[in-house]
């Protein structure tokens, strides 16, 4: 369980977002939003790469006995159950991409016997198994966007966060994507931003909408289609009801 409580953050005068609260249990959720909207702003305090100036993100395992805590002051026991997918390509580009999976499963403490599997395991996922041994700067846009999201996904973390992760996909890699992402909603809590309507229509047990830094509305999207009386074009036609008029 997350729990995000009057959660603010400013750059100079721009609040990137103001005042948020927010429960976040097992489930897939779909951050929606233009850009500035505030989205990468708050995966980037959930992943501990920023600090809020205001409020708290507050912490509790699986476990009964588990103590709820900010995600700071959990830090390394936080870290080892969180798998984070960053917009940005920033990889070392002369590694190969399984030195690549094995440096975030060393990160990750994964144990060194397991990491062979691990690595294995993930890069079958995502469709990367036979360019493993290939330096990651002979990979393609869309293969990079797939190594970073077995190196998210890699260890099985309880908490996932993915900032835009089809971006630059082929429709058969996003409907990949979206069907792991699908396959570990009932078990992890999976926070999912993208301008891409389409990917988590289907797979999104709440949706998020994000304003200048502010939750304008939540729900479903079957809740959000018949809140906004959409009856034709879905989640599609919610985002640009609210965002595009």
């Amino acid at each position: 369980m997350i729990v995000i409580k009057d959660l603010s953050k400013s750059y100079g005068k721009n609040k990137a977002l103001n005042n948020i609260s927010l429960d976040l249990v097992n489930g897939v959720y779909a951050l929606l939003g233009p850009n500035g909207a505030g989205k990468s702003t708050l995966m980037n305090i959930l992943t501990l790469s920023l600090r809020a100036d205001e409020g708290k993100v507050l912490w509790k395992g699986a476990s009964q006995t588990d103590a709820v805590s900010r995600i700071e002051e959990a830090g390394k026991d936080y870290r080892a159950v969180l798998g984070y997918m960053p917009q940005q390509q920033g990889m070392y580009d002369g590694f190969r991409g399984v030195d690549f999976l094995s440096y975030i499963a060393g990160l990750k403490d994964i144990p060194p016997k397991r990491t062979k599997e691990e690595v294995e395991r993930v890069a079958t996922l995502v469709n990367l198994s036979d360019r493993l041994r290939d330096r990651i700067s002979g990979y393609s846009g869309g293969m990079k966007q797939r190594i970073l999201f077995a190196s998210a996904i890699i260890g099985d973390p309880q908490i996932i966060v993915l900032d835009e992760p089809t971006a630059g996909l082929d429709p058969k890699e996003r409907i990949r994507i979206r069907e792991i992402v699908k396959s570990m909603a009932g078990e992890k809590i999976i926070l999912f931003a993208t301008h891409v309507v389409s990917d988590i229509e289907t797979i999104a047990d709440d949706v998020i909408l994000l304003r200048k830094g502010v939750v304008i509305e939540r729900g479903s999207p079957s809740d959000l289609c018949e809140r906004f009386e959409i009856t034709q074009g879905g989640l599609e036609s919610v985002y640009m009801k609210v965002f595009e008029e």
